[in-house]
């Protein structure tokens, strides 16, 4: 409890299993048959086939399976208090490790032709024809859920999975010889890719339906840490003492130990999967060209573009949230995002219904210079830089819909998000390498001596300048900001807050150049990381009989300029200087919706000043190894 007795959660302490990994496990059983026939006919090649997967993915997850009970306080522990809070989860009908599971088999037939033209031009074109079908023996309707009405009348039914649709991907490429003598070529294509499904989004519609085990949570209820009186009168059973046997708290507490129709019950989450889902599907296009330079040694150059459009991106959909806002809210002036009303903007209170659903947003390419030369014997290097950038609804993190839907970094919450820069992207890599090897022998025995340097270039991550808190009133954390021109975009609580704002950002490469913009999510480079690593190998080669056995030495140092200078191939953090670039938060708004901010300060006091700084650990420090190696 702090002085004014109100009762903290952080720090904690915690004892016995942790909540998350019993009976934690996922096992995929895949079975394949393919069988191709490839004819030539002149200057034709053309391959036919036909291919059959069948595979069954189980997820099994029961988090709180050993149950968990949670004190206010270590005295309340130790004299077996109430506990304010518990919670088990345990399957249905005595089973001990329930699991959820998909089945399909995906069906397939495709034809290609690879045809050369001539002794300078080669196309290859062809098509491919998928078709996906699942078994719902393996679900069952939870008619509880099945009772709500969603968005615009929708229904999840936990007992059927996507219907079978047969989904087309033509492709077409072609390399081009220009001179006939390979010195200089031109090659590229075109085509619809698919991808695989993410399966353990699947499994989590019959987990969250409740057919498969039984989640069970008896609570305290607070008011802002205070509180109110009101709990679940269950929880007076563990008075005297906690129960380690979970049999003998299903029993104690008169849980249900099998499910019936009549007893069907929808939890707060009601996870599905949208009848008309298709596989994951891109359109990609790319074009390169290859050119051997006219130099007196080895000098090769290749340039590359590749561009990809979603067709059939995969995103989560909560349908419990509203789409009709006309009669909600909005904040007043240059920041004029939704504001939600009382509930989230729910349509049946206190629920969330999660549907992995397709997307046609997104896009992305990929530019791509490289350089390969030897310009002395013994000697290679290569140099490449790529710039990248992929724009997408979601990068689905994470296994549970439910929290990767309320991960979504946006202005208008999860529902309203647009295609953002993914948070895997790396915009620009610079990547070099230099090899040399030593021709070194020693009594017949040493063979040679070879040396490798390669260099890494890049900003290691993106940040996503969003506020302390929830501003638009969804209810997520994960509220992108808006960066004023100036004071009149911006209201403070204080000139002092006002003032540390604006020098901040003056500071910050992003936000001095997007002002009069919503921050974009993942978007606020950290700045560039220079890495060097260092190898040697020596190579000692002998004969037994007429086997030829090599061994090698080896030496690495990784990170070899941090070995020179601490401050040298690391990355700057924003966690430790800037609250990983959450530096306002939302104190309300005014009867004219107008918004007030204060700016984040740290545990001194102190305002936040730079955005980044070096965090010291062992994971980015010069390492070194050395190795042995047999080679016969």
């Amino acid at each position: 409890q702090d002085a004014d007795g109100n009762y903290k959660m952080e720090p904690y302490m915690s004892l016995g299993y942790e909540l998350f990994t019993w009976n934690n496990g996922v096992h995929n059983k895949i079975f394949t048959f393919k069988d191709d026939v490839t004819i030539l006919l002149g200057n034709h090649k053309i391959t036919a086939g036909l291919s059959l997967e069948r595979q069954l993915a189980n997820n099994a997850y029961m988090r709180n399976g050993t149950m968990y009970y949670r004190y206010r306080s270590l005295d309340e522990f130790l004299s077996a208090a109430m506990p304010e809070s518990f919670a088990i989860t345990y399957g249905w009908n005595g089973n001990k490790s329930p699991n959820a599971q998909v089945a399909f088999k995906q069906y397939a037939f495709y034809m290609q032709d690879e045809w050369n033209i001539n002794n300078k031009l080669k196309l290859t074109y062809g098509v491919r024809f998928d078709d996906l079908v699942f078994d719902d023996d393996d679900i069952a309707t939870n008619n509880a859920i099945m009772a709500y009405s969603f968005r615009n009348g929708e229904k999840i039914d936990t007992g059927l999975w996507p219907k079978n649709r047969i989904q087309i991907s033509p492709r077409i490429g072609f390399v081009w010889d220009i001179k006939g003598d390979k010195s200089m070529k031109l090659r590229g294509g075109t085509g619809f890719f698919q991808g695989r499904l993410p399966l353990v989004y699947f499994t989590n519609m019959p987990t969250n339906s409740g057919m498969v085990q039984n989640s069970v949570q008896f609570k305290t209820t607070y008011n802002n840490g205070v509180p109110t009186g009101a709990y679940d009168q269950r929880l007076e059973n563990f008075i005297g003492g906690m129960m380690t046997n979970v049999d003998d708290a299903i029993a104690k507490l008169g849980l249900p130990t099998a499910i019936t129709e009549d007893k069907h019950v929808a939890g707060a989450t009601m996870s599905g999967v949208d009848r008309n889902f298709k596989m994951p599907q891109v359109w990609k296009t790319s074009v390169a060209f290859d050119y051997q330079l006219p130099t007196s040694f080895p000098f090769s150059a290749t340039a590359e573009f590749m561009y990809q459009k979603t067709i059939y991106g995969v995103m989560v959909d909560n349908i419990n949230i509203s789409d009709d806002t006309s009669n909600w809210e909005r904040f007043r002036g240059a920041d004029n995002r939704l504001i939600y009303p009382a509930g989230n903007g729910a349509i049946n209170a206190g629920k969330n219904a999660p549907v992995l659903t397709n997307t046609s947003k997104g896009w992305g390419y990929t530019a791509n210079v490289t350089l390969n030369m030897t310009p002395a014997k013994n000697l290679d290097i290569m140099a490449a830089y790529t710039h990248t950038e992929s724009k997408e609804v979601s990068g689905l993190p994470g296994s549970d819909p439910l929290s990767t839907w309320q991960g979504m970094i946006t202005v208008d919450g999860p529902n309203f998000g647009t295609a953002q820069r993914s948070q895997y992207v790396v915009p620009d890599k610079v990547i070099a390498s230099l090899n040399y090897i030593i021709p070194f022998k020693f009594n017949g025995l040493t063979d040679e001596m070879q040396f490798n340097l390669f260099y890494t270039g890049y900003s290691p991550y993106g940040n996503s300048y969003c506020y302390t808190n929830d501003m638009n009133g969804d209810g997520i954390n994960n509220d992108l900001m808006y960066i004023p021109r100036d004071d009149s975009e911006i209201s403070f609580v204080s000139q002092a807050d006002a003032k540390a704002f604006w020098k901040y950002v003056e500071q910050d490469n992003y936000l001095k150049n997007h002002k009069g913009e919503y921050a974009e999510a993942y978007a606020a480079r950290a700045p560039w990381v220079h890495r060097f690593d260092l190898q040697w190998l020596q190579n000692f080669k002998f004969n037994i009989g007429q086997t030829s056995h090599t061994i090698q030495l080896s030496v690495n140092v990784m990170n070899i300029g941090n070995m020179l200078n601490s401050s040298w191939g690391i990355a700057k953090t924003s966690s430790v200087c800037s609250n990983s670039t959450r530096i306002l938060k939302y104190e309300g708004k005014d009867e004219n919706n107008v918004p007030t901010f204060s700016m984040w300060k740290n545990s001194n006091g102190e305002y936040a000043s730079q955005s980044y700084d070096y965090n010291y650990n062992y994971d980015q420090c010069w390492k070194l190894q050395f190795g042995v190696r047999y080679i016969f």
